[in-house]
């Protein structure tokens, strides 16, 4: 669980990738975030501000959750991943994890910039107590919940999804709070990535389905040559083989796909006569025709045996 959680945050927080991300995500592909001007925020710098004893218990949840965050800025927004990559670490309570996590982040531009006006002695007053002016402006921030695992999401997404029965008259003043979930086992489409977040994300999208990744990969050539980066997060998140190097420079996708059903047949053949029917069967019923062909290769092979040593009984006879 560490490890996949080391290895999606190491990936996504390439400025190249992080940027394509969200190009495609709220731009539809257009180019508008440069990822040569996007700068690594230290998610211990959005925890500076003062709490009694009490709250610190509070802080240390607080600090779990941006240690998880990837987060980069340009001069028009903050924008941040809260990764989450297994069934077993799907959050209940996102939607107040989330809100939390943009509470500080607007709180830690709060107090930069009522620091600075303090010390440039542009406020006086009343600005001076809080330091913040009426001129004075915040970068907006968004969040985007990134869910790697391979069970679909069951959680709330928005903060109204959490409360209990509430009165319809409470509803119109109750803020709600959504969590921008990409959830990638769940989607039926993906936006226009320019990187690999396209093979990686529609190879992880179809690991529940081995005909349906078998399909993938023998129908798009991109997945012959993936980079290592791309290539591990595939076999760990999706049980495959990393094969060798490939004489491109990348690794071949496709075979280890491949192979994965090749293993499967090769399994089932050793199971035996008997065994062979019941899986050519099952193969049938889930539309895997080629797979099914090949176990009834194998079984005619058998069949003839038999009918060629009964020929030749009866015929010493």
């Amino acid at each position: 669980m560490a490890g996949k959680d080391i290895s999606t945050k190491k990936y996504m927080r390439n400025p190249i990738i992080f940027a394509d991300f969200f190009n495609g995500l709220i731009y539809g592909g257009k180019q508008e975030i440069d990822w040569a001007q996007l700068q690594e925020i230290d998610t211990s710098m959005l925890l500076k501000f003062q709490a009694g004893s009490r709250k610190l218990k509070s802080l240390q949840k607080f600090r779990d959750i941006i240690k998880k965050s990837v987060i980069m800025r340009n001069d028009k927004c903050f924008y941040a991943i809260l990764g989450i990559e297994n069934q077993s670490d799907i959050h209940y309570a996102m939607p107040v994890r989330d809100m939390l996590y943009d509470s500080l982040s607007y709180l830690r531009q709060v107090e930069e910039i009522s620091d600075y006006n303090r010390i440039e002695g542009k406020c006086t007053g009343e600005d001076y107590i809080s330091g913040f002016t009426k001129g004075d402006k915040l970068i907006p921030v968004v969040t985007v919940t990134l869910y790697w695992g391979s069970k679909p999401w069951d959680a709330p997404t928005s903060l109204k999804q959490m409360l209990a029965d509430v009165d319809d008259s409470l509803w119109p003043f109750i803020n709600d709070y959504d969590i921008n979930l990409f959830s990638i086992i769940d989607r039926e489409d993906f936006p226009a990535y320019k990187t690999e977040l396209r093979e990686l994300f529609l190879l992880l999208n179809s690991r529940n389905d081995k005909q349906k990744m078998q399909n993938l990969v023998a129908t798009d050539k991109a997945f012959s040559n993936i980079k290592r980066d791309t290539a591990e997060l595939m076999s760990e998140f999706a049980s495959i083989q990393l094969p060798s190097r490939s004489k491109k420079g990348g690794y071949d996708m496709c075979k280890a796909v491949m192979e994965i059903k090749q293993e499967g047949i090769e399994q089932g053949l050793e199971q035996g006569e008997e065994n062979l029917l019941d899986l050519y069967a099952w193969l049938k019923q889930n539309n895997r025709i080629e797979e099914a062909e090949a176990i009834m290769i194998k079984e005619n092979k058998n069949l003839r045996k038999k009918l060629q040593l009964e020929y030749k009984e009866k015929a010493n006879n």
